[in-house]
């Protein structure tokens, strides 16, 4: 896991195609620093921890105690 995965916001991460295109900044930060290759790998690698879904809510089991 690299810094730059804490620069980019979940949204901007989640319109992140992980190709390396163009219009991506994203994709750009990481060829920029890493260079082309490794910095697509990278970047495949963030993604995919960027993209999983996030716990909120209550917990499971957990019951709502009404007053």
């Amino acid at each position: 896991m690299t810094k730059l995965k804490d620069e980019f916001t979940r949204k901007q991460w989640k319109s992140c195609c992980g190709k390396g295109c163009k219009k991506c900044d994203i994709a750009q930060a990481y060829i920029a620093r890493y260079g082309r290759a490794e910095g697509l790998e990278r970047l495949s690698v963030d993604r995919a921890k960027m993209q999983k879904p996030t716990k909120k809510g209550p917990k499971k089991g957990k019951k709502k105690v009404k007053a």
